[in-house]
């Protein structure tokens, strides 16, 4: 079996995702590596990051060389020469599943008669955030499976898993268009050259990894996204502005995520409303507002005087295995 060296390349980074699975050696150094680029890095996001990346440019590699594959490359090829139409197939998926993931996140406050931009905490058994900002919807799907099955992940890494009975049935929605964005990207591989294949491989598994966990405005798909607008619409013949057009269009998409923060906030107050509180909570150390009942909901406003990161940590402590999840306001300012 004949294989490239981009393939040989994504060889190592499977070997050394694996390394990385397996022991703790290496964790510190590759999550330090890997936050600019994943936002709040794992170890189970960086090696998924890795593997990703290497099962591109093996996949690729054999496309390319093995001789029982050759109609796979000949039709691909006769499809797309240069890989751009695919390309474009796995852009349009990507932001299909995004925009999904969104109307997923609406539906669930919708369902419960709370702003649509609001931050959401399932905390029943175990706290799983999610907000149109930085989504889990479909993290929480995999999370489940997970789960399920046990030992299927590290205890270390968070699944979301308590999140799916509200995202079911339309989360499963990721099962359809995840595949279909690997194989899209992964045929949009085909013609590049060496340096251009693993540039686009890594832009992929980015944006493949931000569409599972973080949705269109995380930091991956962000980065992901910019990079294969960029690789789409750049010719042979390189311009500078031909830059133009891909840093607009992500532009705008950063755009829209900083209108939807500041349309959402709220810095006089965290206002947080509690899903069917059913074990008492100690709300002492909070410096509380006020409070109403609403149905099955408790209103509850406190100050803005900590972090929504700290607000947030405290809030998990204090409703997790006492009440079925929570919404929140957050306030942009305090991240500043």
């Amino acid at each position: 079996m004949k294989i490239d060296k981009t393939g040989l390349f994504g060889v190592i980074l499977i070997l050394v995702g694996l390394i990385v699975y397996a022991t703790s050696s290496l964790d510190q150094l590759v999550m330090m590596i890997t936050w600019p680029l994943l936002s709040g890095s794992s170890e189970g996001k960086a090696v998924l990051f890795m593997m990703l990346i290497g099962s591109f440019l093996i996949l690729n590699s054999l496309i390319n060389t093995n001789r029982f594959l050759a109609p796979v490359n000949e039709k691909t090829t006769e499809y797309s020469p240069d890989g751009k139409k695919f390309l474009k197939w796995t852009i349009l998926i990507i932001l299909l599943t995004c925009l999904v993931g969104l109307l997923i996140e609406f539906s669930i406050r919708f369902k419960y008669g709370v702003s649509p931009l609001t931050i959401f905490v399932s905390t029943n058994p175990t706290s799983t955030t999610t907000s149109p900002m930085h989504t889990h919807v479909f993290k929480s799907v995999f999370g489940h499976i997970a789960d399920t099955m046990g030992g299927l992940v590290p205890e270390n890494v968070h699944t979301g898993g308590s999140l799916y009975p509200e995202v079911i049935p339309w989360g499963y929605f990721i099962f359809i268009t995840l595949p279909l964005a690997y194989i899209t990207g992964l045929l949009s591989l085909n013609m590049g050259k060496d340096i251009y294949r693993v540039i686009l491989a890594f832009a992929l598994a980015l944006a493949l990894i931000g569409m599972v966990d973080g949705g269109l405005y995380s930091q991956p798909l962000l980065i992901g996204l910019g990079l294969l607008f960029i690789l789409y619409f750049v010719k042979k013949h390189f311009q500078f502005r031909q830059l133009i057009l891909p840093l607009a269009l992500i532009f705008l998409v950063a755009l829209s995520g900083l209108a939807l923060e500041l349309a959402g906030n709220n810095s006089s107050y965290h206002e947080i409303k509690v899903l069917n509180q059913f074990e008492p909570v100690d709300l002492s150390g909070y410096n509380v507002l006020s409070t109403e009942m609403q149905g099955n909901m408790t209103v509850i406003r406190i100050d803005t005087s900590q972090s929504d990161k700290t607000t947030l940590e405290s809030l998990f402590k204090t409703y997790e295995g006492r009440a079925d999840g929570f919404f929140i306001t957050w306030n942009f300012f305090s991240y500043f």
